[in-house]
């Protein structure tokens, strides 16, 4: 795969997690009932596809330094990335909650019953997502660095 489809990937899983948080936001404004941890999911999603942005503008800028395997790991921590996502949004159902004319409808009962139960393993991919974007902010950082190395010499 290309260098520049690979940066091209990891903008659209940014942007992935950038929907996510919105939805996640407009879900949380429009239920009385919710408490802050669906707004505190939304800011960690929201962060951490800033951090996957920060990688790809990196990648994108530093393209003479930084390795065909730098390239290739950044894309499996996009790719582990967008399949966190993808489970955040299901264990949430929020495509589900929505009429026909798309307004966001209260949660049943059940739902929020269903939504404890789900809680530990959220919290678990939060984690993931915690330590993915640690290893972001590390290749980062070290990318910044090769590439002022190389423009000092």
């Amino acid at each position: 795969m290309a260098d520049f489809t690979i940066i091209a990937t990891i903008i659209g899983i940014a942007g992935a997690g950038f929907r996510l948080s919105l939805v996640l936001n407009a879900v949380g404004a429009e239920l009385a009932t919710t408490d802050v941890e669906i707004q505190t999911i939304a800011r960690a999603i929201s962060n951490y596809a800033f951090t996957l942005k920060q990688l790809a503008l990196t990648l994108e800028s530093a393209k003479s330094i930084a390795t065909h395997s730098a390239m290739e790991t950044a894309k499996r921590i996009a790719d582990q990335s967008q399949a966190i996502f993808d489970d955040i949004k299901d264990m949430t159902d929020l495509h589900q909650r929505t009429d026909d004319q798309g307004n966001i409808r209260s949660i049943a009962i059940n739902q929020r019953v269903n939504w404890c139960f789900k809680q530990q393993r959220l919290q678990y991919l939060l984690g993931q997502l915690e330590s993915l974007k640690l290893s972001l902010s590390i290749m980062v950082q070290v990318l910044q660095l090769g590439k002022l190395l190389v423009s000092t010499r």
